[in-house]
């Protein structure tokens, strides 16, 4: 994971929380994955497609979209952004781009907003507070985690400056079909 860049909008001491949770996840899905073979190494869509029982496949799941949403959120910054041609021809500007994804992202407590181009290469956004179909329906290409501890403990109550600071450096360069 790259997250060189996250050190210009968010604390030392903050990632480092961010990656201690993401490796407890990733130690629950080992776990899981110990006691439910069928799973070992499948990719969400190999998952979701399985037949073994409902409960324990919704809980595989969830727990393996939350990683995968993590580790995107984690790679979706780099310190020298570039604006990608899909931008500008679907936006007036980059400026206006972050507007408009800033306005969906303040509106929600928690989840994630995913970024990602649809089946004809337009820029699409999707929020997801639980598994939803992210990684199975749609490829992403950024996130977003918009939980509160991921800013709050650097930013309090000011999400919208997190989301300002965090935006700045989100790597457009993913956005190629």
């Amino acid at each position: 994971m790259n997250f060189k860049a996250m050190n210009l909008f968010l604390s030392e001491e903050n990632i480092k929380k961010h990656l201690d949770h993401l490796r407890t996840m990733k130690l629950k899905h080992s776990i899981l994955e110990k006691s439910m073979p069928e799973i070992k190494g499948k990719s969400i869509s190999e998952i979701s497609r399985s037949t073994i029982n409902r409960k324990l496949k919704n809980e595989a799941l969830e727990l393996l979209w939350y990683i995968k949403s993590h580790e995107l959120f984690f790679n979706s910054f780099t310190e020298n952004p570039i604006l990608t041609e899909e931008i500008r021809k679907q936006s007036f500007s980059k400026e206006k781009f972050f507007y408009d994804m800033i306005c969906e992202a303040k509106e929600k407590n928690y989840g994630f907003l995913f970024v990602y181009l649809d089946k004809q290469g337009k820029i699409k956004t999707s929020f997801a507070s639980e598994f939803d179909g992210a990684f199975v329906k749609y490829e992403p290409k950024l996130c977003m985690d918009l939980y509160e501890h991921t800013y709050f403990s650097d930013y309090g109550f000011q999400k919208e400056r997190f989301l300002r600071g965090a935006f700045g450096y989100f790597d457009m360069g993913r956005l190629k079909s």
